[in-house]
C-alpha cells in the first residue's frame, strides 16, 4: 500500500538534485575515521551522491519504496534499502557518519526517539550524526494536530521542535552543535520554513 511519501516521490518536482548548503558546510567540519556513511531518509538520493563524492562508502534508506526502486535502477555503488518501519537492521558501530536531513519531524515523537536510539547504536565511537529538523515557528507545513495541510504531502504527519525539545532529543550524544535557518517560499513572504540543523558527536 502506498503512503504519502510514495505518492510524493512519484512527482517529478519532488526529485531534488542539489544538496542542502547547510549539510555541505557541516560535512566540511568533520573527518570520521570510519568512512561508512548512512543517508537515513534519503528521498531522491541527493545527499547519498554527495556523500559518495566525499569519499564515503554509502548506504541509503527510505520508507518510500517508490523512491528506493527508482534509485536502484541507476548505475551506482550505493546500497539502497527500503526501511518501512522503525525496526532498523544495521549493525552496531557500522557507520562513522549518519545523515538524517529533514526526517525525524515526520514521525511521532516516540517513534523519532526509537529511530534515534537505533541510529545511535549503529554509529561508531566518535562518529557523527548530521541532521535537520523542523523548528517551532514554521508555518509552511500548515500543521493542525500533527496533520500537514500542504498540497504535496496532504494528510501526512509532522511536528515541530523547540530548541529545548531538540536539546533533549539529542541529549544521548556527547557533543552537540546547533544552527538555525529560516526562509520563505517564492512569492509567499507571509510563510516561514524553519529548521534547526545540527552536528552531534557520539
Amino acid at each position: 500500500m502506498k503512503n504519502v511519501w510514495d505518492e510524493h516521490y512519484e512527482r517529478p518536482k519532488s526529485k531534488l538534485a542539489f544538496p542542502d548548503e547547510n549539510l555541505v558546510r557541516l560535512l566540511s567540519r568533520i573527518q570520521p575515521k570510519n568512512r561508512n556513511a548512512l543517508d537515513f531518509g534519503c528521498g531522491s538520493g541527493r545527499h547519498s551522491y554527495l556523500l559518495q563524492n566525499e569519499g564515503y562508502t554509502v548506504t541509503a534508506c527510505d520508507t518510500a519504496k517508490t523512491t528506493i526502486d527508482l534509485l536502484k535502477e541507476e548505475s551506482s555503488s550505493i546500497r539502497f534499502l527500503h526501511t518501512p518501519d522503525t525496526d532498523l537492521a544495521f549493525s552496531s558501530k557500522e557507520f562513522g557518519l549518519i545523515v538524517s536531513w529533514g526526517v525525524f519531524h515526520y514521525n511521532q515523537r516516540e517513534d523519532a526517539k526509537k529511530l534515534l536510539s537505533s541510529l545511535y547504536e549503529s554509529l561508531d565511537t566518535n562518529g557523527y550524526l548530521l541532521g535537520s529538523i523542523r523548528a517551532d515557528g514554521d508555518t509552511h507545513l500548515g500543521l493542525s494536530k500533527g496533520k500537514m495541510n500542504l498540497k504535496d504531502l496532504s494528510g501526512g504527519y509532522a511536528e515541530t521542535y523547540s530548541l529545548e525539545d531538540l536539546k533533549s532529543f539529542l541529549s544521548i550524544f556527547s557533543n552537540v552543535s546547533i544552527g538555525y535557518s529560516e526562509r520563505t517560499p517564492l512569492g509567499k513572504l507571509e510563510e516561514r520554513i524553519c529548521h534547526w540543523f545540527f552536528l552531534a558527536e557520539k
